[in-house]
């Protein structure tokens, strides 16, 4: 009997580690991506899972991308992994785009001058614009 009472408990612990890991994975938030390039192609607003695999994106017909968006510590603090593919590729780096000490909705450079910003999905501007999914997007390596 207490086997059985052990193994139990054993197993609705892994059962609740595991649904911990699928919630915590779910998390999604939008990205907007913007080249930055004078009379280059306008941003992006991607809809990102956080701690996903990184996702080579196409922004527009001149620029890709390779994303990801981690949670780099418990105290909610998000960067987002990024390389340029094209037009002129540059090694990845990662940006801290939400957290203490960053403004909801404030814009981050790469050091190649690419824009990032995580927005609050609570603002009027989340609502107008429709947010490209990166789920089904190709996996691609940073």
């Amino acid at each position: 009997m207490r086997k059985l009472i052990v193994a139990g408990v054993f197993g609705a612990a892994v059962m609740g580690v595991a649904l911990a890991q699928v919630e915590a994975s779910a998390t999604v938030f939008f990205l907007d991506v913007d080249p930055a390039r004078y009379a280059g192609p306008a941003g992006q607003r991607l809809a990102v899972r956080v701690d996903d695999q990184p996702r080579h994106i196409a922004i527009s017909d001149q620029d890709e991308i390779c994303v990801q968006l981690q949670r780099s510590s418990p105290d909610g603090v998000i960067n987002a992994r990024v390389r340029a593919l094209r037009p002129e590729p540059h090694e990845a780096v990662v940006v801290k785009v939400a957290g203490p000490g960053i403004s909801p909705g404030t814009f981050r450079s790469t050091p190649w001058g690419m824009l990032l910003r995580v927005v609050p999905t609570a603002t009027e501007s989340a609502d107008l614009v429709k947010p490209v999914g990166t789920v089904d997007a190709p996996v691609c390596s940073l």
